[in-house]
């Protein structure tokens, strides 16, 4: 007789092997599996694990390169909602609260909301440069020229102290938040 153990391939409850599958339907970029498989990994740790929030950000990720892939708005719909379930249950995560309003602002969705949430960030994390841009770049969004621009060379300025690489799309939106005036 053969043991298996929890973890083997065949296993339909196996966090492993759903999770590896998962990575190999994203590589051959085959998302709507990798969908179906994310949300496998969502439903084996739980409503209440720490790991649902990693594994809903990763199906976001998905849900964003389907929508950029077929422009079908459902996939966007859908990773909004994912983010705004997040919220739900998390209302000062920073992390998920920038990333929903960047997701937002760059589709030119909700950017009433994108503000609110951007400037939540900003308020619970001044001095954090990414946060900075994504709130300077909803402000040149929400035609706020002057107030993007002075955020925005806030943000470059705190990269450059952080002695970190400034990311290419913050030099965008500022030069974006300068051409607004």
């Amino acid at each position: 007789m053969v043991l298996r153990s929890r973890t083997h391939s065949r296993d339909p409850q196996s966090l492993v092997a759903n999770n590896t599958m998962y990575n190999l339907a994203k590589i051959k970029q085959e998302y709507n599996k990798a969908v179906e498989y994310i949300d496998k990994c969502i439903q084996i740790v739980g409503a209440d694990s720490p790991k649902k929030i990693n594994y809903t950000i990763e199906k976001v990720t998905i849900l964003q390169l389907l929508y950029v892939k077929t422009s079908d708005k459902n996939y966007l719909e859908k990773a909004i909602t994912e983010y705004e379930s997040l919220l739900e249950k998390m209302p000062n995560n920073t992390d998920v609260l920038n990333n929903l309003a960047y997701l937002l602002v760059e589709n030119d969705e909700k950017l009433d909301k994108a503000l609110q949430y951007s400037e939540t960030v900003h308020e619970l994390k001044p001095n954090d440069a990414g946060f900075s841009d994504t709130y300077g770049y909803v402000l040149y969004k929400n035609g706020k020229y002057a107030q993007a621009e002075e955020l925005l060379e806030t943000a470059l300025q705190q990269f450059e102290r952080g002695k970190t690489s400034v990311p290419s799309d913050v030099y965008e939106h500022l030069v974006k938040s300068q051409g607004g005036r």
